[in-house]
């Protein structure tokens, strides 16, 4: 199958439609996912406020060098809407997002135009992203930028050609077929910049409002009549704003917060209301990698670890287990694609992979031969039953059965097992041969302490040589 076929199937057959449904009082969250199955993944969230009131689109990451824009549109997806809605594409384009460049087939934000590339692969992602805008009643497309936008000359940073700490809009006043009134853009724009500067003590950080007036036939600025917030205002008459952030501000926090505090403001201006999650970008952390092998063994993998593998053994990544849900993605260097996620991959030599949030490198798991000594197999018993899994794996257990640690294969010298969260009785160091029920662990030292995921590491000597898992349900 073509990859454009494949694009065109999956836009046809969309995955993950009303599966993620959150209660939020009468409101709710929903999310969608097309192209699931391809590197081109675009997530779409709907929030629906407890109360009726305008649609709010907002485009995160079509540039994928402008964190800022697509790490406060994932916050803004968890905002509890009491009034209006929310649609949000945290990344619109992940491919570039996953390599951290601006585009890869050609700037994104200048698809809007009404010729279409023959062949280019982003022309289905923008037929998405035009029928969303005919959803919406006000659009804002986050970026970040260099400088910090003023309206005189300051200094080579602080200046009127900067894009960096500006809020855009393509004309001043236009009458909205889709709100049935004269809105007065511009006027709107700076009432919406003048409280959000009020919340920035750094004066230095504030933002300045920019009228391209690209509608005009002489616009200086010809190129934007091809860009998003243009077609959403001439082809669907709604209000649109591109929202840039600096990329000269000292932390990506500082990006996504200023992010958020205009468009908690733009929502206000059009009268929606909502409760905002915290502001504060968690540092990506990866947890393990989960694998299915040869079709058949779950192997878990911590980052940095040797994962041992035969020649000719498949592996396929089946889940990343982070501090984040979404825009994850695990690259086998030198094979594949750029995310190599449910991927069928038949091992042959050494290799590396790269796991990433968004853009920012979380761990490696190292793809490595047997050596002689390899553990290759743990030997367990469950309710008295022996189990065999593979070093690494993971053992399922009811929380009113017992497990029992028999041994490894092949048979190390000095192998000791240590099961974290149990006290041995005594002075035994090795928890090997000991029957052990979910009262005798501490939860504390589970898995983010919930008390489900226990994890036990086996040594030989003072070398760690392997491990699993013990997930009790």
């Amino acid at each position: 199958m073509t990859e454009r076929k494949r694009y065109l199937n999956t836009f046809c057959t969309v995955v993950f439609t009303g599966l993620l449904f959150f209660l939020f009082g009468s409101g709710y969250l929903r999310g969608e996912i097309y192209f699931k199955d391809s590197d081109r993944q675009l997530e779409v969230i709907r929030i629906n406020g407890e109360q009726p009131g305008l649609t709010v689109l907002i485009f995160g990451g079509i540039h994928g060098d402008e964190p800022g824009g697509y790490f406060s549109s994932e916050i803004l997806s968890k905002v509890k809407m009491i009034k209006g809605n929310l649609i949000v594409v945290p990344r619109v384009n992940f491919p570039s997002i996953m390599l951290y460049k601006r585009d890869l087939n050609g700037d994104l934000n200048r698809k809007f135009g009404d010729r279409e590339k023959p062949g280019d692969p982003d022309i289905e992602i923008v037929k998405i992203l035009k029928s969303l805008m005919k959803e919406a009643d006000v659009f804002i497309n986050q970026h970040d930028a260099y400088g910090f936008h003023r309206e005189t000359f300051i200094s080579p940073k602080y200046n009127y050609k900067m894009y960096g700490q500006s809020l855009i809009i393509d004309c001043a006043r236009f009458y909205s077929d889709k709100l049935k009134k004269q809105v007065e853009l511009a006027q709107m724009g700076k009432s919406i910049l003048e409280r959000v500067n009020r919340q920035i003590s750094n004066k230095d950080h504030h933002f300045g409002f920019w009228d391209h007036d690209s509608v005009a036939h002489n616009t200086r600025f010809p190129e934007m009549k091809k860009s998003a917030t243009y077609y959403a205002l001439t082809t669907f008459s709604i209000p649109a704003f591109g929202l840039e952030t600096s990329k000269d501000l000292p932390s990506l926090n500082d990006k996504v917060k200023y992010q958020l505090i205009v468009i908690r403001e733009i929502l206000h201006e059009f009268g929606l209301e909502g409760v905002f999650p915290s502001t504060d970008v968690a540092t990506p952390e990866m947890y393990w990698i989960e694998f299915l092998k040869n079709n058949k063994d779950t192997v878990r993998v911590n980052p940095s670890t040797n994962l041992r593998l035969n020649s000719g053994d498949i592996i396929i990544i089946k889940n990343i287990v982070s501090n984040y849900d979404n825009g994850l993605s695990a690259d086998i260097m030198d094979w594949g694609s750029i995310n190599d996620v449910d991927k069928e991959f038949r091992y042959s030599k050494p290799s590396v992979i790269q796991v990433k949030k968004n853009h920012l490198v979380m761990g490696k798991i190292f793809l490595q031969g047997f050596l002689k000594d390899s553990i290759r197999e743990i030997s367990v018993e469950v309710n008295g039953k022996k189990q065999v899994i593979p070093n690494w794996g993971k053992v399922e257990i009811s929380r009113g059965e017992t497990f029992k640690i028999l041994g490894t294969s092949p048979v190390l010298s000095q192998t000791r097992f240590d099961i974290r969260g149990f006290n041995a009785p005594g002075s035994i160091k090795d928890d090997s041969n000991i029957v052990i029920s979910f009262e005798k662990l501490l939860p504390e030292y589970s898995f983010l302490k919930k008390g489900s995921v226990y994890f036990v590491k086996v040594y030989s000597g003072t070398q760690l040589t392997g491990g699993f898992q013990v997930e009790w349900h």
